[in-house]
């Protein structure tokens, strides 16, 4: 079973470029340490939390999609 996250229907893109003011926004909202808390000393996890986080949704079905995942995780935190 191949569980989507993050989009219903594919993977993420970790080659997708970046916005041009990606370091900008890293340097301004302190999102090291985000990302720091994140990856726990993992390099890997580190680069997806940097992607994912840097990376804008402008569909809102994509953003509906996501808040429902959020939703079931919340009413199963055992899982």
């Amino acid at each position: 079973m191949k569980t989507f996250l993050l989009y219903k229907n594919r993977d993420f893109d970790m080659k997708q470029d970046l916005h041009w003011n990606e370091q900008m926004l890293v340097q301004d909202l302190g999102l090291n340490a985000v990302f720091d808390a994140m990856a726990q000393g993992d390099e890997f996890l580190y680069d997806v939390a940097y992607k994912v986080i840097l990376t804008s949704l402008n569909d809102i079905d994509e953003i509906l999609y996501r808040q429902d995942i959020l939703r079931d995780c919340l009413k199963n935190p055992s899982v």
